[in-house]
């Protein structure tokens, strides 16, 4: 059994105390805040699964791949509230770019996945009851057998990696909570 979860428990703690975090759990996100939360996660998560696909990190378990179920989610805030997708953050840029740098090294890719699906996974059950729509992104067939087939793959090892995506979530929720007192949502004509 490994200790991957107690490692990176501080890191955790300090990605689910942002305020974007708290903002969410509140109801207080208005559905164009969520979408721009959304579009971003979608195009980190493209980037990230189609490496670790690439790298055979999800053989086994590729149902937790969370790409076409955002893509739902994205596509109805679009068709009920006339959305366009917005220029996406730097944070975003930058998690893109250290995906790419990292895509041949299977282990740092697997911490990623950790860090973002597992979190689907656990946290992701609850904050799919405060998210506009129907949340799709957090939709799995059969969580608890995907988690100990995630699980099976967890090492030790893979701690430091999973403690650099905590921080690169962190900056990414800061960043996006700045940026909604500027934000207005943009409405197809």
């Amino acid at each position: 059994m490994n200790n991957l979860k107690e490692i990176t428990k501080e890191h955790h703690k300090k990605a689910e105390r942002t305020s974007f975090v708290h903002r969410m759990l509140k109801r207080e996100l208005t559905p164009y805040q969520y979408y721009v939360y959304l579009s971003n996660q979608f195009l980190m998560y493209t980037t990230l699964e189609t490496a670790a696909l690439n790298a055979h990190v999800l053989d086994g378990i590729r149902e937790i791949q969370r790409v076409t179920p955002m893509c739902k989610d994205l596509q109805e805030l679009e068709r009920e509230h006339g959305f366009e997708i917005p220029q996406h953050l730097k944070s975003t840029s930058d998690y893109m770019e250290y995906i790419h740098k990292i895509s041949k090294e299977p282990n740092k890719l697997l911490a990623h996945i950790y860090v973002r699906h597992m979190g689907d996974l656990s946290g992701g059950q609850i904050i799919k009851k405060f998210v506009p729509g129907n949340g799709e992104h957090y939709k799995f067939d059969d969580v608890d057998s995907l988690k100990e087939r995630v699980r099976a793959k967890l090492h030790d090892g893979l701690a430091d990696e999973a403690k650099v995506c905590f921080d690169m979530v962190t900056g990414f929720m800061e960043e996006l909570e700045r940026s909604f007192g500027d934000m207005e949502p943009v409405n197809k004509a």
